[in-house]
């Protein structure tokens, strides 16, 4: 269940996000599609749901329900498959965000992320997901900086603890990393590079992950996002991500009188 001699969906590492909270509810429905090193190919389609309450916090619920694969001769004979092709259920994750700390406009804001992947991910025969629980528990820094002429710059960091359950072979460990540059060039239009990864104390679990982000805001409450993430070291693979992201009024309003967190 070690995830370099598996694909690079059974224990991928975890974008990177802003510690603040955003004034909105996002919905994110989209797809990406993966080509491997060795000429395997995966389909999946995914989701985002990201609640804030107020400034200091917001639920998270995430993941893919299906993964569409193939997988090539050379991978089929290493890794002793018995079908070339199916349907895998996928993963779903689920979890919160914490802000800790925020000095006011000029100082760099922390906060603390949760995250659990569940049991959903099947078909481990197939080297396609791990069944098994894991955590990811983050601590995240960022700023934002107003550059001149409206130029808005996000950058941000974290590290996180990446803990997941292997069967007979116990519990592994991991020091998940990530740092994001994203730039607002002009008022509808957003571009983001990203890298992150994971070290383990396995033979096989270094993933590192190099993307670009572009995102317009057709309109107040829609934006196209499109994203390429290129995959290193472990279950090398190119993938291509487009995402409708809608963003909807915050639910704190609707359910209180007043913002309980101001």
């Amino acid at each position: 269940m070690n995830p370099g001699t598996m694909g690079a969906n059974a224990l991928p590492s975890f974008p990177l996000e802003p510690p603040w909270m955003e004034p909105y509810t996002l919905v994110q429905l989209g797809g990406a599609a993966q080509y491997g090193k060795l000429g395997d190919v995966s389909m999946l389609p995914t989701f985002r749901l990201i609640t804030p309450f107020g400034k200091w916090a917001e639920a998270i619920f995430e993941g893919a329900f299906v993964e569409a694969w193939w997988s090539s001769e050379q991978t089929r004979r290493e890794w002793g498959l018995t079908r070339t092709q199916g349907v895998a259920k996928a993963d779903i994750r689920f979890g919160f965000k914490v802000l800790l700390a925020d000095a006011g406009e000029d100082l760099p804001k922390l906060a603390f992320r949760a995250i659990t992947k569940s049991t959903t991910g099947k078909d481990l025969e197939s080297r396609r997901f791990v069944d098994g629980p894991a955590y990811l528990l983050e601590v995240l820094l960022g700023q934002r900086i107003h550059a001149k002429h409206g130029v808005t710059i996000d950058v941000f960091s974290s590290v996180a603890y990446w803990i997941w359950q292997q069967q007979e072979t116990g519990q592994n460990d991991a020091m998940h990393w990530a740092v994001s540059v994203q730039v607002q060039p002009v008022e509808r239009l957003s571009l983001g590079v990203e890298a992150r990864g994971y070290i383990g104390w396995q033979r096989n679990d270094k993933p590192v992950v190099v993307g670009l982000r572009a995102g317009v805001l057709i309109t107040d409450v829609f934006e196209l996002g499109a994203t390429v993430n290129a995959g290193f070291v472990d279950a090398p693979r190119l993938e291509g991500r487009l995402d409708l992201r809608f963003r909807l009024p915050s639910l704190v309003p609707l359910l209180f009188a007043r913002d309980p967190l101001p």
